[in-house]
């Protein structure tokens, strides 16, 4: 294993002259090894995970690292400098969510995190930061104690949510700001500071809080300045949408369609796709495809019979390409039947066929070959149908 003096890194290549030193982690056992030396030394950490380059070099050009203030603030801190290309970067960035690099973690000594900064930092906004999270490393604690307590004060509250935010997945953290977003009323809820928590968290299609901000989102606006309803919409979906996957509810699904797909930025022809997107996704996920199924063929109303014929049956060839459960079966057998109704084709017969046979109904199958066997147009046709022929009377004679 390293020694911990051969990580010393100052990032020479980035500043020479700069004073803030950082140990130089590439992977795990690195990393342990620093984390190791920091709990002994009792030090809090601040990871700055970066693309080799970028406005982390431009930190360095521009002297950040060599404020004399910002030292003073770094004391307490083991300073990791992580790069995203490394394999420690690669794990870093499948806990987080980056946007923009570098991004500055403040971690206590048991990696709980304090805060984040994303981006170029003056030397002001790292001294803050780091001089506000090494007051109270353990500032969480506290707020846990009082949480199980039931005696947060309303401000607490707000600091204990953007600390879980940090450390827990969002699903988690949804749950938590519903508690206490259920503790207010109305009115209390589109206003400042309470408001911000709703935008944010006021996601879940089985709480009236998504109904709330659709029905007030222009007096939402004048509390949360940056809230956009379709931003909103947008996540409120993916959050909802993820939900109805997990536990394979087609009916959450349509709630979802009904009440999230709207905007007045979009047109009617938008939102009917925006919303068999949503029903496909949700098919493709849980496999459960009967809802999508019918939901698909009816938006084929209205669409030139040659038109909804291709898209029919390019969806219904590719299900079956990719899924080979009953519901897919079933889902890809009407979406064929419907193409072929549209206009009857050898490739959609064949392909109806191909799906009974998969559905092990070789009667079935046998009796869909002969009704293609009048439109074969080449002897490509007549190869791919005396293929699956075969096949069908294999399995026949097995049995």
């Amino acid at each position: 294993m390293k020694k911990l003096f051969i990580l010393l890194f100052c990032l020479s290549t980035l500043g020479a002259m700069a004073q803030m030193r950082f140990l130089q982690v590439s992977d795990i056992d690195d990393y342990e090894l620093v984390l190791k030396s920091a709990r002994q030394s009792k030090s809090m950490l601040l990871v700055a995970l970066h693309n080799g380059g970028g406005d982390f070099r431009k930190m360095y050009t521009d002297k950040v690292f060599d404020d004399p203030i910002l030292q003073q603030s770094a004391k307490p801190y083991t300073l990791m400098a992580i790069d995203i290309q490394e394999p420690m970067g690669d794990r870093f960035s499948q806990v987080f969510a980056i946007e923009d690099f570098p991004a500055f973690y403040i971690m206590n000594d048991e990696e709980f995190v304090l805060d984040i900064l994303e981006g170029y930092q003056s030397a002001n906004d790292l001294r803050v930061a780091l001089a506000k999270a090494s007051k109270q490393p353990y500032r969480y604690d506290s707020l846990l104690v009082k949480y199980n307590g039931h005696s947060l004060s309303d401000t607490e509250w707000i600091e204990f949510l953007e600390l879980y935010a940090l450390n827990f997945d969002y699903q988690q953290t949804v749950r938590l700001a519903q508690e206490f977003l259920n503790s207010k009323n109305e009115a209390d809820l589109l206003q400042k500071p309470y408001a911000s928590i709703l935008a944010q968290y006021g996601l879940n299609l089985e709480t009236p809080y998504p109904q709330l901000i659709i029905s007030n989102a222009q007096s939402l606006k004048s509390s949360v300045s940056d809230f956009k309803l379709d931003e909103y919409l947008d996540l409120a979906i993916e959050y909802n949408l993820d939900r109805a996957i997990v536990s394979k509810d087609s009916s959450m699904v349509q709630n979802i369609s009904n009440n999230l797909v709207r905007s007045p930025l979009v047109d009617a022809d938008s939102i009917v796709w925006a919303r068999l997107n949503i029903h496909r996704e949700f098919a493709w996920q849980s496999e459960r495809f009967k809802v999508y199924a019918d939901e698909f063929i009816a938006s084929q109303n209205g669409v030139a019979p040659s038109v909804a014929a291709d898209i029919l049956f390019d969806e219904a060839y590719e299900i079956v390409e990719n899924f080979n459960n009953s519901s897919a079966l079933e889902a890809a057998l009407k979406m064929a039947e419907a193409s072929d109704k549209k206009i009857p084709s050898f490739r959609a017969k064949m392909l109806k066929a191909y799906i009974a046979y998969l559905q092990k109904d070789y009667t079935k199958a046998d009796s869909l070959l002969q009704k293609a066997r009048p439109q074969i147009k080449s002897p490509e046709q007549l190869r791919s149908l005396e293929k699956l022929q075969a096949l069908i009377k294999e399995e026949q004679e097995e049995k």
